[in-house]
Formats: structure tokens, sequence, C-alpha cells
């Protein structure tokens, strides 16, 4: 499952063997799979249910589908195994309650979505947004101010991104119905979390700078 998945889901959801929410899904879960494994990009909160939820996912889809096709001509001694005899192996000794995730999905994507609201916040505060909604015309227009501007823009989407958190700890009927949500939250945040994080940074200096200032160095 591993090499090019993405294509491979493409055309098993194409045969009707998966449905656009589980391709969907998979490929997702397939992604924080590598990103723990190759240690990329890693989600210190979260990495381990993800992994845990693209075990389960894929167990589920392997056990449940019937093969499209089988090729016999082997030298290969080994009884041929069905995927419904698959189905447990990737889960053995796992006891996965789906109620328990969704909380820590929900705790998760709050704590990200409450980062992006701050972040907000400092950034119209240093543009110097109005009650209208509009920033101190007489800043320059370089790389902080865009920076700080575009974060200031996602300022409409907060309440809605919040909700989205908020929902997670509801969607606890199936492992698919909890990850589609959160997918689609995760994509939105992951659009500004740059900008929020060189505003840490950039705002971690300031701090540095003025601590030096005052210590005299």
């Amino acid at each position: 499952m591993d090499n090019h998945l993405h294509e491979k889901t493409k055309f098993l959801m194409q045969r009707g063997v998966l449905t656009a929410h589980e391709r969907e899904v998979l490929d997702r879960l397939h992604q924080y799979r590598n990103a723990a494994y190759h240690r990329d990009t890693l989600e210190p909160d979260l990495i381990s249910d993800l992994v845990l939820a693209y075990r389960v996912l894929a167990d589920e889809l392997v056990g449940r589908h019937k093969p499209i096709a089988w090729t016999m001509a082997s030298s290969d001694p080994a009884p041929v195994v069905t995927p419904q005899q698959l189905r447990g192996r990737l889960v053995e000794g796992v006891n996965v309650d789906v109620k328990a995730m969704a909380h820590r999905f929900h705790d998760h994507a709050e704590k990200r979505v409450q980062a992006v609201i701050a972040a907000v916040a400092t950034a119209q505060q240093l543009l110097g947004v109005n009650s209208s909604g509009e920033a101190d015309a007489s800043l320059p227009d370089d790389d902080m101010a865009r920076m700080l501007t575009g974060l200031s823009h996602v300022s409409k989407h907060l309440t809605s991104w919040a909700k989205q958190a908020e929902g997670l700890k509801s969607k606890t009927s199936s492992l698919t119905g909890l990850m589609i949500p959160f997918i689609n939250l995760d994509r939105d945040l992951n659009r500004i979390e740059p900008s929020v994080r060189r505003l840490d940074m950039i705002l971690d200096y300031w701090e540095q700078r003025r601590i030096d200032e005052l210590r005299g160095k």
C-alpha cells in the first residue's frame, strides 16, 4: 500500500471498491503515516492516533472488499490468502475507542484554532485595524505587512473553524465519519499556520531584543 497509493485508490474508486470519502480519508491518513515514518512533519499531540486510524481503516477496507483479480501463477507453495483472511492482522491486539479518539481530535483541533485566533488578533493590532476592518493606510507594503494582512483576512473564518473543532466530539459513529470533518478543518488550518508560526518567531525575537535592551546588552 506504500507505493503510489493515491493512484491505486483512484483506480479502486473508479471500480467502485472505495467511496470518494473512503479514498480521501485513506490518502490523508497515509500522508500522516508517512510523516510519522519519515519524521518530516510530526503532529506531536495526535500522530499516534492518526497512525492508528490509518491501520484500522486499512484493515477494515482490506477485509471488506472482494479482490478485483487474482494472479495465481506462482512457484510459492504457500496458500493464497484472501482479503477476508487478512482482516484483523493490522490491528491485532489493538482496541480502538472511537469516542476517546474523537475527543483527542477535538482537543488538538481546538488548540490549533485558538493559536490562529490569537495570531489574527495580534496581526490586527499591529496593522492598526479599526472597527470597520480597515488597516492603517500609512503602513509600508512589505513582506511583514502582507503576512499580517493575510492573517487578518482569515478572521471571517474563525467562528466556522471553532464550530468545526467543537463538532469533532460528536463525530463518533464511525472512523470515516470522524476523519472527514477533521481532514477538512486540517486542510483549512494548514494554509494559514505557516504565517502563525512565522509571527510567533518574530514576536519571540522582538521579546528577546526587548529583554536584551533592558539588561543593557
